[in-house]
């Protein structure tokens, strides 16, 4: 091919390099140039024009670009038709894509007039979503070129693996005192997760939090018609030994990795038994958002089998974000509900450790303890719902709480830190709460003001729908937040607050200054304790 600026008298079927507007009408780019195109250009005085003038042995753009489109599509990949040297490639089913990234990269090496973009490895989509485009760059590329990339790359280099059906079974395993709602809530969230990948949950089975229990339930299960089996733990796996994975070597199975290097996720366990797979699920699949688990039920879904190799892989775009158009089983509230029902759940299970023997919540504090004083604050707020979790002293902290108006819920899990707390009294909130303040059971200096001010600021119909105090330029506690973000919860683990949530939803956030320090003093030592009483 030829490429340059010519007289009209060498342009005749010559591919015009710009557009050119004349009277009677625009010539685009791309135009194959006619007898009355020249006749019409030199009746406006113009002799020469950018052109591309094919040679013996050139391929048309849209001809290269369907040829090389056609070689490198794989099984259930469709081509659409060719324009302006490009033709899009489409998922002919809801699956899986499968790239063959070295061929992809050998042929857009091959030579800069041809390129091939995809989308990302192992990617999800959905019937009728495009996967790839090739686009050839100049208006056309030499024959032999077409015929080096079919003698050199790899043919069908981007496939789709459709989801095949699959049943699944889950296991959740209970603690004395673990909420019913939060079973529910695992529930729901997973068939919904499963219904993406084309799976069903069939079955629901609860036993202990116990080795011996749990793999007689796995060992009874194992010859059952299931595809999978999901094994959601009252408590998080933290090391190949722990109950679940224990429960499954016992039953007879195998361990094909345990952790993954993606957030979040990180606490997923693969295994096998009698064939069939077992997950051990993170706390996070309680969750609606993307997650690790779904990197892995994809997989498994296609027909694809996964590695603790394939696992170790996953770190590079490991770091989840949601992203548009991935079925979600809510939808973000649209408008300010007409009355605010605001709960207030306090966190009241820590261990008090660096107050020796005594529990700082139960210390007194103006003719009352430090927890009844917060309690009654929250109750002049005009709070009517209140909610606590229990852990260290459990019944001595309940007792306290039986005096006031107060549901509470007891952690066994508090000593694993306090996002088990957190995500105990989130999951176990009623599904009329439109927003819930969580306040720490040792800061008495909270007034019921400071609450008011707070709750005024909430609005989510504005995007107000995280209201964090603030003094001095310095945040503080409680934080309210919108029922809209509980599921994000699920992912806390160990001590964590639910502050690193807060990172990722900065539009949502309000912050009101309240003019008091009180929102920085909790109780953790007996000097700040003496310190607060002499105050």
């Amino acid at each position: 091919m030829k490429f340059g600026e010519f007289p009209l008298s060498q342009l005749v079927g010559a591919y015009l390099a710009h557009s050119v507007r004349l009277p009677s009408g625009l010539l685009k780019k791309g135009h194959i140039l006619t007898d009355f195109d020249l006749a019409n250009l030199a009746k406006n005085n113009i002799t020469n024009v950018m052109a591309a003038i094919l040679e013996p042995g050139d391929v048309t753009e849209n001809d290269a670009a369907r040829k090389i489109s056609e070689y490198i599509s794989g099984d259930q990949v469709t081509c659409a038709d060719a324009f302006t040297g490009r033709v899009n490639l489409y998922a002919a089913e809801d699956g899986m894509i499968v790239i063959n990234e070295k061929a992809v990269n050998a042929l857009n090496h091959m030579d800069e007039a041809i390129t091939l973009a995809t989308i990302t490895q192992n990617a999800i989509v959905h019937k009728g979503q495009m996967i790839a485009t090739v686009k050839i760059i100049p208006f056309a590329v030499k024959g032999e070129l077409i015929e080096k990339i079919s003698a050199e790359i790899a043919g069908s280099l981007i496939a789709l693996h459709p989801f095949r059906p699959q049943k699944a079974i889950m296991v959740q395993t209970m603690l004395d005192g673990t909420a019913e709602k939060l079973f529910e809530k695992a529930m729901r969230v997973m068939t919904h997760r499963l219904a993406v990948f084309g799976a069903s949950l069939t079955d629901e089975i609860r036993c202990h939090h116990e080795e011996t229990t749990l793999a007689e339930q796995l060992a009874n299960l194992a010859d059952g018609d299931q595809d999978i089996t999901l094994i959601m733990g009252a408590s998080a796996i933290t090391d190949r030994n722990d109950v679940i994975p224990a429960a499954i070597i016992s039953a007879g199975g195998e361990i094909v990795q345990y952790g993954m290097p993606v957030d979040p996720g990180n606490l997923m366990l693969l295994a096998k038994l009698r064939g069939k797979w077992v997950l051990g699920l993170p706390g996070c699949s309680r969750s609606p958002k993307l997650n690790g688990i779904d990197l892995i039920l994809s997989r498994i879904s296609a027909g694809v089998d996964v590695t603790g190799l394939d696992v170790m892989s996953m770190g590079v775009g490991g770091l989840l974000s949601e992203y548009a158009g991935r079925p979600q089983p809510r939808e973000r509230k649209k408008k300010m509900p007409m009355t605010k029902n605001i709960a207030a759940l306090i966190l009241a299970a820590g261990q008090s450790r660096r107050m020796g023997q005594e529990n700082k919540l139960l210390l007194p504090f103006k003719d009352e303890t430090v927890l009844s004083h917060v309690l009654g604050q929250i109750q002049q707020a005009g709070i009517r719902e209140i909610f606590a979790v229990t852990g260290h002293q459990r019944q001595e902290v309940e007792e306290e709480l039986s005096c006031h108006e107060v549901i509470f819920f007891h952690n066994d899990l508090y000593a694993e830190g306090m996002s088990t707390s957190v995500k105990l009294g989130i999951a176990s909130l009623p599904d009329n709460i439109d927003a819930v303040l969580i306040i720490l059971g040792d800061m008495p200096n909270i007034s019921a003001d400071i609450l008011k001010q707070i709750m005024a600021n909430y609005n989510p119909a504005v995007g107000r729908s995280i209201i964090i105090p603030r003094h001095n330029g310095k945040r503080g506690n409680p934080i309210l937040w919108d029922s809209e973000f509980f599921d994000e919860f699920e992912r806390l683990e160990g001590d964590m607050g639910a502050k690193i949530l807060l990172n990722e939803y900065p539009e949502y956030i309000e912050e009101v200054d309240v003019g008091s320090d009180a929102i920085f003093l909790d109780i953790d030592t007996f000097e700040a304790y003496e310190s607060l009483n002499k105050k």
